[in-house]
């Protein structure tokens, strides 16, 4: 059994947007907006799997990262996803629904830590536990209604211990949220 911090980055407005728009323009932008993040996304960070509208990925506890390292990275990650939405949005001329989708669209991310087991799935590995399950139930919040906040980075309470938060940013907001088989996530 390992320990490690699952980080999942969400594209906001996902459905909506692919939903009412061109396809091929809109896997071109999202194609564009998954390319930002990947750039930031490097070791000690590890992929797991892309889920659709989502980046799982996992940071081992083996490999010993400072904690405003990881913070550091989140924010690099969501500023370079941002300037290339706005960027987007600047230099296009195109009237087509995807276009002018854009603006619908945002990154959310959350954070957890705990513990996982790693299984063999053909030619791939699969993080395996509860603790993997949870920061999939954190997507499923109400952040945004409860604050009107689109953009977001949510950490569970054994995420801020496990990076002591605490000592290295400005007190966050608290937020429960209860999800069943697993009671309630703070």
């Amino acid at each position: 059994m390992a320990k490690g911090h699952f980080i999942i980055t969400d594209i906001s407005g996902y459905t909506e947007f692919l939903t009412q728009s061109e396809l091929d323009h809109a896997h071109d932008i999202l194609q564009s907006l998954f390319k930002a993040q990947l750039e930031y996304i490097k070791p000690p960070f590890v992929i797991s799997s892309f889920q659709g509208d989502a980046i799982l990925m996992y940071i081992p506890d083996t490999s010993y990262i400072q904690p405003q390292s990881v913070l550091e990275a989140l924010e690099n990650l969501y500023c370079s996803f941002h300037s290339t939405l706005e960027q987007m949005q600047f230099h296009t001329t195109c009237t087509c629904r995807a276009c002018k989708g854009i603006p619908l669209l945002d990154l959310k991310m959350v954070v957890h830590h705990g513990s996982y087991l790693l299984q063999q799935m053909g030619n791939r590995e699969e993080l395996l536990g509860t603790d993997v399950i949870i920061p999939h139930r954190m997507l499923k919040n109400t952040v945004v209604k409860q604050t009107g906040i689109k953009s977001y980075a949510l950490f569970s309470e054994a995420a801020k211990e496990a990076l002591h938060l605490q000592n290295i940013c400005r007190p966050l907001q608290d937020h429960t949220e209860s999800y069943e088989h697993i009671g309630d996530v703070n």
